[in-house]
C-alpha cells in the first residue's frame, strides 16, 4: 500500500537463454519463484512475465516454415505448462514483438535472402492483407493464444514497435508491422502495451531490410523535448484498447503542523 503508483514488476527482461518447463535454467520455474516472492511482500502488485526465445514451425499462406521468437516473446509452451502463483489474478503475460528494424524476419516479406549480417537482400515487400495476416498468425503462435486460455490472466505487450516514422522501405514495411501489431492487440483483447521507446537514441540495425547499420528513433525527437509527430500519431491507435482508462488519482491526507491555523 506504500507504493500506490507501482503496477507490479516485470520479473526478468528477455530470459532468452532459458527453457520453459525444461532444462535449467527453467524460466517457468524461475518466474513462479520470483513472482511468489514478490507477492509475499507486495500482494497488491502484478507479476509481468515475459517469454523466452525459442523456435517453432508455422504454416503461413500454405507453406510451413521455422520461425524464431523475438527475445522475450516465446510463450508457446506456457499454455501446456502454465504459471500458478500463490495469489490469484496476479499474472500478466508481457511478451515482446518487434518489427523489421530489429530483424527482417522472413514472414514479414514475400521473398529475400538473409546474408551474414542478418540483412535481407533482394527483399520483396508484402501487400497489406498478407503482412497483416502474417503478423497476426505469428503473434498468436508465439503468445497470443494465451489471451483466451485463462480469463484470470491479462496480456500486455512488454515491448513492441522500434523504428517507425523513419522507415526507409518503399512500402513502409517496418511501420506497417507495428500498425498491424496494434490492430492485433485491439482485436484480440490485449490489455495494452509498452512501445519501444520513449528515448530517441534507441538503436536499430536494419533500415530498410537490405541495409545493415545503426538507425535511431524514439517517441521524442533528438532534443528530448519535441514529440515525434509520426510516432505519436501512430500510437493513437492504442486508444481503442478495451477498457482503457486514465491512471486513477488518489486522495492524500496531509497532516497540518501543530499550532498552525
Amino acid at each position: 500500500s506504500r507504493y500506490w503508483n507501482i503496477l507490479g514488476l516485470d520479473l526478468k527482461n528477455e530470459p532468452h537463454e532459458c527453457s520453459w518447463g525444461g532444462e535449467d535454467p527453467d524460466w517457468q520455474k524461475g518466474a513462479t519463484l520470483i513472482g511468489n516472492r514478490m507477492l509475499e511482500g507486495c500482494p497488491n502488485w502484478l507479476a509481468f512475465v515475459e517469454g523466452i526465445a525459442s523456435k517453432g514451425t508455422i504454416t503461413l499462406n500454405g507453406e510451413e516454415n521455422t520461425y524464431f521468437d523475438w527475445w522475450g516473446g516465446g510463450l508457446a509452451d506456457a499454455g501446456g505448462d502454465p504459471i500458478t502463483f500463490d495469489v490469484e489474478n496476479k499474472l500478466v503475460w508481457a511478451p515482446h514483438y518487434y518489427n523489421t528494424g530489429v530483424s527482417p524476419a522472413w514472414y514479414l516479406y514475400a521473398s529475400g535472402t538473409q546474408n551474414a549480417e542478418g540483412a535481407r537482400e533482394d527483399y520483396v515487400e508484402l501487400d497489406d492483407d498478407t503482412l497483416r495476416n502474417n503478423v497476426e498468425k505469428t503473434m498468436d503462435k508465439m503468445f497470443g493464444y494465451l489471451v483466451t486460455s485463462d480469463p484470470n490472466t491479462a496480456m500486455v505487450m512488454g515491448e513492441f514497435a522500434g523504428l517507425y516514422g523513419k522507415d526507409a522501405h518503399p512500402m513502409k514495411t517496418t511501420k506497417r508491422t507495428t500498425d498491424f501489431t496494434i490492430e492485433v492487440m485491439v482485436k484480440a483483447g490485449y490489455a495494452g502495451g509498452y512501445m519501444w521507446s520513449l528515448n530517441p537514441e534507441s538503436a536499430y540495425q536494419y533500415n530498410p531490410a537490405d541495409t545493415y547499420g545503426t538507425f535511431t528513433e524514439g517517441l521524442l525527437e533528438d532534443d528530448w523535448l519535441t514529440p515525434n509527430k509520426a510516432f505519436v500519431e501512430g500510437m493513437a491507435a492504442l486508444d481503442d484498447i478495451k477498457d482503457l482508462k486514465m491512471f486513477p488519482c488518489f486522495e492524500v491526507e496531509v497532516e497540518s503542523d501543530a499550532g498552525s491555523e
